[in-house]
């Protein structure tokens, strides 16, 4: 009996354009976010504390009036003026100003360290997303394959050939894969929302394009982990220096005028006052805070470090999974090669009178056995952007300053 299979070539689906968009609109997305938003009015709070910083205390007026009786009846009246200045501690006030310094420069850090961040999941939630799409396409060219096979077996049927059991394997195989294409298009609508709700986005809303930096891009002394963890180590040496101004004792300069009138006369009095504080105690707690000042120092210096490790991870993992994506694109090709061949083969032999028995099962393991290998494509493609868009929590947090909100 002459089989009447139709002839399908093999072709892979690729899951990701060889053009990458540019970031631009990711970046406008993201410096939109209300997360975002809130983090830039703390920067604007931390520059206007910068006017408050290194301040002058404010002088201080006294007045005090009395009466006085003597033993003899006499009597005076007194009036007394007091001003006094509270003079900063040595070295307190340029301590001050650098903190406040360091807190802007904090502040601007963590700014690009939440925007890397949110550009980071946003992207890999929309390479989820994408690879998820191309998978929904491929099964669908599957889908479309087995329907053709499905027309073929009901055609035997309908001849008087075939076997019910070959219809009955293709359904089910139809079923399965059905399931699995809404399943993946379940899992591209939960990425949709995930990136929407990152990016302060109604459900519905539009979502920019995958874009992400290459590994190339990655400087690891630029990067916002960095430049956040010099930052505490600046305001830590501030700390360090307010600790030592600290020990030093407060001080404060005055001017006192004091007016008696008697009936002997009056007097006049006009003095200069000095007060100081004995740093009796002040001075051991003063290490203590220079102590904890400097191990917060060295900390940052540890966590920029570390942070410089971690960058080295992710670029070198993103190189990697780029080489596995390409490589596993060279093979699928070949291999889609092969099982075109295979499946020419497999067609000729058909149409021989009693060879086709198990053709259909063949068939679909063979349709199988494709749509695996370009599921592999698929991942590896993923992977690779997965791992491109991570690098955005190390890339140079300048554009995410020069994007208007």
């Amino acid at each position: 009996m002459r089989s009447s299979f139709a002839l399908f070539v093999l072709v892979p689906v690729l899951a990701v354009a060889q053009a990458e968009p540019s970031p631009g609109s990711l970046l406008q997305a993201v410096s939109h976010a209300p997360t975002l938003t809130a983090a830039r009015q703390r920067i604007q709070a931390a520059q206007a504390r910068v006017e408050a910083s290194g301040r002058w205390a404010d002088p201080e007026v006294e007045g005090m009036g009395s009466r006085r009786v003597g033993p003899m009846n006499e009597r005076s009246t007194m009036w007394e003026l007091n001003v006094r200045q509270p003079l900063p501690k040595r070295g307190e006030r340029a301590a001050d100003r650098e903190r406040a310094g360091a807190v802007v420069a904090m502040a601007e850090a963590e700014f690009a360290v939440m925007a890397g961040e949110m550009a980071a999941e946003t992207a890999m939630a929309l390479a989820e997303a994408e690879g998820a799409l191309a998978r929904v396409r491929l099964m669908e060219t599957q889908r479309g394959r087995l329907d053709a096979v499905q027309r073929s077996v009901d055609s035997r049927l309908a001849s008087g050939g075939g076997r019910l059991t070959d219809r009955l394997a293709v359904q089910t195989r139809l079923a399965s894969l059905q399931l699995a294409i809404e399943d993946e298009q379940r899992l591209r609508a939960d990425a949709l929302a995930e990136a929407a709700g990152r990016l302060g986005l109604p459900p519905d809303g539009v979502l920019p394009a995958f874009a992400a930096p290459a590994a190339a891009e990655i400087d690891p002394d630029t990067a916002a982990s960095v430049r956040l963890a010099a930052a505490r180590a600046a305001e830590a040496a501030a700390m360090v220096k307010m600790a030592r101004s600290s020990a030093r004792p407060m001080t404060a300069v005055g001017l006192r005028l004091e007016l008696e009138r008697a009936g002997m006369g009056d007097e006049d009095t006009l003095g200069v006052a000095f007060m100081s504080e004995i740093p009796w105690r002040g001075r051991r707690y003063a290490r203590a805070e220079e102590r904890a000042a400097e191990a917060e120092r060295m900390a940052a210096q540890t966590d920029a470090e570390a942070v410089r490790h971690r960058i080295r991870t992710a670029v070198t993992r993103a190189e990697r999974a780029e080489r596995l994506a390409a490589t596993a694109r060279r093979l699928s090709l070949e291999t889609l090669e092969r099982f075109n061949a295979e499946y020419e083969t497999l067609v000729r032999s058909a149409g021989v009178s009693g060879a086709g028995e198990s053709t259909v099962f063949l068939v679909v393991e063979l349709l199988e056995k494709a749509t695996e290998t370009e599921l592999q494509v698929i991942q590896a493609d993923t992977a690779a952007r997965t791992a491109r868009a991570e690098l955005w929590r190390y890339a140079s947090p300048e554009p995410f300053f020069h994007v208007q909100p």
